[in-house]
């Protein structure tokens, strides 16, 4: 599916608590499988660890995968199919 090209950050990455610049390893990867689908870079935006939780809450679905290493969670903004 492709990600939303009309918005400013289509993809959150949770924020580290105390540490919001940090990219962990997980999230890392994640950016870099993000800029291979779309071809280009594409900036994740950040999010505070419970303005996150808020935002998932309201989410269409939430789609769980065996990831087990901390701060693997994103919200991504499906675009126009």
């Amino acid at each position: 599916m492709p990600i939303d090209s009309f918005v400013a950050e289509p993809v959150l990455r949770m924020e580290i608590v105390g540490k919001p610049d940090e990219i962990p390893p997980v999230q890392a990867e994640v950016q870099t499988e993000i800029d291979r689908a779309e071809g280009k870079p594409l900036k994740m935006g950040s999010i505070e660890r419970f303005a996150f939780y808020d935002l998932a809450r309201e989410s269409y679905c939430v789609i769980q995968t065996g990831e087990r290493r901390f701060y693997g969670c994103f919200v991504i903004k499906k675009g126009v199919i």
